[in-house]
């Protein structure tokens, strides 16, 4: 705990009236964490940070040995016992036992669904304070620029602004636990290829440089990162490839320039791991922390240097008070638990896992309606595939190799979650056989076409439904080589649809996958995306595969007919140019006219909904229930940091009326994509608003989108700032990114 002498000072702000208690209306997810505001963290910091001498608050910047991935150290003549910093985003990683694998960022941001952004963050939070861990390492919140990328999973797609609302409520829902949340990696961080660098001595290595321009940085790669900072983030993880030709965390114009100076950033900045390779020029271009330390770049190494005026003892204290700043900020001065990590804190946490594992797959096709399975009719299953299963390789590898197969419930590298436990697909299915009365039939050795093709002549096996699994996956360090399915799933497919006229496939990938070789084959009727489930997974997809749950969740990503159609790749070479500017994917297909497989934002029900009486008005909120009023409610915190700027101000609302039309209870996520006026430069259109809507049938529901200021602003790089293009802003209301499925149409002057 931290002591300070100003005890009274401290009293005094911890009892002010903008100190908060926050009582959420989902009690059961969030506890009684007393918050503070930035400016009241900081004055508690800088009232700290006086007692210590030169020394001890160089010792703070550098991690040093400890029983977490990284350690601030103590310093017990002032009674402070450190900080615990963990992996990973989607749950307490490195190995920890009892820990939840919570679904991972791909799979959570395909929900679509803001209350589940939330109430899944509060749950990791809340695994990672009661084992006493002060960071949480995430969101990921770098952009699905390209599909080979080994980290895709880990992170929310591939567009910014559903990025950045998953990074704002990521951040929320950890910090309302008491945990310093850490958006990782700044910043353009999007291939793994070169990402470490190739040694050209013993020295040095050669790492790609991510080269763009800056109406791109602001508009695509800085914007879940500003949404971070204003939901009010403790800590930002600077990368290791370099920006423009200069490494991230010595980037005097990504760190002081845009992140600490355009945005007011008040947080940290750490390095990724071995993130740092020289002392002055990361310190003097806002670097504040080097991890894990023992590198010797920072910490007492920093003495001389300020000494001999190297560096400002200023800085020294910038950085010393931005490091204690977030301790304070969500309350960790205040009864938080001893770090023991493997204290077994999941309680009911998979409850909220399984809701987010069932709401984040995606039904691609269902021809005449073969999905939902009828336990009654539908008796006879096949299942077919490695992806079925379990794991030869147990539940604790965080790589893969061609001998594990199994189901996968998250991808690998520091993002892997060790699993308390882990539920695969074929398990919950002979649970379902045996309560429903099934005939189940399996062949999990993909690659023995004997016992395969035994199956096709089984009795019975004409009035079969087939479940064919395949799977996909990529790690931290190494990009995907193709798109394609593991250990040619694409051939298992095909032998069981030429067989099986009801063939359903199950898509368990961690990101973008080519599915040409098969999905219009005439007897692969059924396709669901499962993603990268958690360890839910086979109770999940067992709801979605009999009715018990309906499916609404939406692709992230566009998936293309042909790989080059995404129009960006992993770079082989030092430089990965951005080219392609702000028109990234679906507003990549728009712009060259290019029709994919499936639309980002894709996704079927087993229901139908209609749109209707689409009004757009300039923002009121006069009335405290107006839904300007519940919006600005609904993201209000003590620690946020939305600035004096007035970007995050509402606008307009956009209302109309959804109604459910056809016969099960299920959900429709309504997307706003807005067009600017020429002036901006912009794409065709961009998503700027969305809302998961459930209904019951024959229910409708007015829904009412908010735009801010920002959502309407285009980077205007002459006058370095948002600005909003003047003439005719057109507002499209519709269930994806392909024209086709726009519902509702209607435009605002400026």
């Amino acid at each position: 705990m931290l002591i300070t002498p100003l005890l009274l000072l401290c009293v005094a702000i911890c009892l002010s009236p903008t100190a908060s208690v926050i009582d959420d209306s989902k009690a059961n997810f969030q506890p009684q964490v007393t918050l503070r505001t930035w400016e009241q963290a900081i004055a508690m910091a800088k009232s700290f940070i006086a007692q210590l001498t030169l020394q001890e608050k160089c010792h703070l910047t550098a991690g040093v040995r400890g029983t977490c991935a990284g350690n601030i150290a103590s310093l017990p003549r002032v009674n402070f016992s450190g900080v615990c910093l963990l992996d990973t985003p989607s749950g307490v990683g490195d190995g920890v036992l009892y820990s939840t694998a919570f679904v991972s960022g791909i799979h959570i941001a395909a929900t679509w669904d803001r209350d589940l952004f939330y109430r899944r963050a509060v749950a990791i939070g809340k695994e990672f304070r009661g084992k006493g861990v002060h960071y949480a390492l995430g969101p990921m919140v770098n952009i699905d620029r390209n599909a080979r990328h080994g980290r895709n999973w880990e992170g929310f797609g591939s567009d910014p602004y559903l990025s950045g609302e998953n990074a704002f409520f990521y951040t929320q829902g950890v910090q309302d636990q008491g945990v310093v949340a850490t958006a990782k990696h700044y910043i353009c961080n999007e291939q793994d290829t070169h990402r470490s660098g190739v040694m050209k001595d013993a020295n040095d290595a050669v790492v790609y440089s991510a080269n763009l321009d800056d109406k791109t940085m602001h508009e695509i790669y800085l914007w879940p990162f500003a949404s971070s900072v204003v939901a009010g983030t403790g800590s930002i993880m600077c990368s290791a490839n370099e920006i423009n030709d200069t490494r991230a965390c010595q980037n005097n114009k990504t760190q002081n320039g845009l992140l600490k100076g355009e945005l007011g950033y008040m947080g940290n900045i750490l390095t990724d791991w071995m993130g740092s390779k020289s002392t002055v020029d990361p310190v003097l271009s806002g670097l504040d922390i080097d991890m894990p330390g023992n590198d010797e770049y920072m910490g007492y190494t920093l003495v001389p240097f300020v000494q001999n005026g190297s560096i400002p003892e200023s800085r020294i204290d910038d950085m010393a008070t931005r490091i204690i700043a977030p301790y304070y900020l969500v309350g960790q001065d205040q009864d938080y638990p001893t770090v023991d990590l493997d204290r077994d804190t999941m309680e009911n946490n998979y409850i909220i896992n399984r809701e987010a594992s069932r709401a984040g797959m995606i039904l691609l096709k269902n021809v005449n309606n073969i999905l939902p399975l009828n336990s009654s009719v539908n008796t006879n299953i096949y299942i077919y595939g490695q992806a079925a299963g379990q794991t030869n390789c147990g539940l604790e590898q965080t790589s893969w190799n061609a001998n594990c197969g199994g189901a996968l419930y998250q991808g690998g590298g520091s993002g892997f979650v060790r699993p308390a436990y882990a539920i695969d697909p074929l398990t919950a299915l002979m649970q379902k056989g045996r309560d429903d009365r099934l005939q189940i039939r399996y062949i999990t050795n993909q690659n023995d076409f004997v016992a395969i093709n035994s199956t096709f002549r089984d009795r019975g096996f004409q009035n079969a439904k087939c479940l064919v699994f395949i799977s996909a996956w990529s790690e931290e360090g190494i990009d995907r080589t193709d798109l394609y399915a593991f250990d040619n799933g694409e051939q298992l497919v095909l032998t069981v649809a030429q067989n099986c006229r009801q063939t359903i496939v199950l898509v368990n990938s961690v990101s973008q996958l080519n599915l040409e070789r098969w999905v219009d084959h005439p007897n692969v009727v059924g396709v669901l995306w499962t993603g990268m489930p958690g360890s839910e997974y086979g109770p999940a997809v067992v709801d979605i595969l009999f009715g018990d749950y309906n499916p609404g969740g939406k692709l992230v990503f566009s998936l293309a007919k042909n790989d080059s159609d995404f129009g960006t790749d992993i770079s082989p070479i030092g430089d990965s140019n951005y080219t392609e500017g702000v028109f990234l994917d679906y507003r990549h297909f728009d712009k060259y006219n290019i029709t994919p497989r499936y639309y980002f934002g894709y996704g079927l029900s087993y229901t139908n909904f209609s749109f209707d009486k689409l009004q757009i008005s300039q923002a009121n909120d006069d009335d405290k229930n107006s839904p300007v009023s519940l919006y600005k409610q609904r993201r209000m915190r003590p620690y946020n940091n939305f600035g004096h700027s007035g970007l995050y101000d509402p606008v307009y609302t956009i209302t109309f009326t959804i109604k459910n039309t056809g016969n099960y209870y299920g959900s429709e996520v309504a997307q706003l994509y807005l067009g600017f006026p020429v002036q901006a430069q912009e794409p065709l259109k961009i998503l700027r608003g969305f809302e998961r809507v459930y209904l019951e049938p024959n229910e409708s529901r007015e829904v009412t989108l908010v735009l801010s200021q920002k959502d309407i602003s285009y980077w205007n790089v002459v006058n370095q700032q948002w600005a909003i293009a003047s003439g005719t802003h057109t507002v499209w209301i519709s269930i994806s990114a392909n024209n086709a499925d726009i519902k509702l149409q209607g435009s605002f002057s400026v």
